[in-house]
């Protein structure tokens, strides 16, 4: 591809630390006719028409201008983004109080070793280091999990912190407590549009991130359901099927089989990386 000689655009802001939403402007020193803003958000496989783009990931961003199938060489800068209030839906895989019938005495993500190994404090950790004023709220989804399409599920167990907390990043992490024998009877996939409906319809326009992941135990149906909405409605998708039956990941130690099948330290941190992959 032939080269223009003429320096690419700069950024404003030119990288750095930034609230997610923020809107990044292009702007170059001399624009020839015809001449187009491009940028590229994976390291140049793809790009983009447009002088200003909005940071919803972090990233490597390139920029260059175009003119008909000439091309300047491109410029660089580095986005890392912040959250102000970060909202967790989950199981106990996300909280899960002392169970001393089960030989469990943490109050923390079961089975992680310590609240500072599961998935949520270490998410939480990595989010405050970019910006330390980040907030957290646990949400139990274990409503949604167990009473699914039932005509006595009403879902509004999300309305308050929706309203009162407004996160801007949710983390939506749960699954594990699907029947995934009933996920078509008792029709999983209509109540799961509707509960993702209802939190981008809670948020009130506000810009919010919404990442979800799937189970990290075997649950075909549920797991087909998760991936096929949120494919749907263009969210996240955090894909955590590389840890189902992989036994590295789960706290085997315990004696109780239900809390030995919860994700260990090394499988807490797992998702948090897998999770923050997808958020920076």
């Amino acid at each position: 591809m032939d080269t223009l000689a003429i320096k690419p655009p700069a950024f404003s802001p030119n990288g750095g630390n930034f609230y997610f939403s923020t809107i990044v402007k292009l702007a170059a020193d001399s624009l020839p006719p015809g001449a187009m803003y491009e940028y590229s958000t994976d390291n140049g496989n793809n790009w983009q028409t447009g002088q200003q783009f909005t940071l919803t990931t972090g990233a490597r961003v390139l920029t260059r201008l175009r003119v008909g199938d000439k091309v300047s060489g491109s410029r660089a800068a580095v986005f890392s983004l912040f959250y102000k209030r970060l909202l967790v839906i989950g199981n106990s895989i996300m909280f899960h109080g002392p169970a001393l019938n089960l030989g469990w005495t943490n109050s923390n993500g079961m089975a992680a070793s310590a609240p500072e190994k599961d998935f949520v404090h270490l998410l939480t950790t990595r989010l405050q280091t970019i910006n330390p004023a980040t907030t957290l709220q646990l949400q139990a989804g274990t409503g949604l999990e167990l009473d699914f399409g039932k005509p006595t599920y009403l879902m509004d167990e999300f309305d308050a912190p929706m309203q009162t907390f407004k996160p801007d990043l949710i983390v939506i992490r749960i699954g594990e407590n699907v029947s995934d024998g009933e996920v078509q009877t008792r029709k999983f996939e209509g109540q799961f549009r509707q509960f993702i409906d209802r939190l981008i319809q809670l948020s009130s326009g506000q810009p919010v991130k919404i990442v979800t992941t799937t189970s990290v135990w075997e649950k075909p149906q549920t797991d087909a359901v998760i991936r096929k909405v949120i494919a749907e409605k263009g969210l996240t998708l955090v894909d955590l099927g590389c840890m189902v039956g992989q036994s590295q990941y789960f706290a085997g130690q315990y004696a109780n089989k239900g809390v030995a099948a919860h994700p260990g330290d090394v499988g807490m941190q797992r998702i948090s990386d897998m999770i923050w992959d997808k958020i920076q």
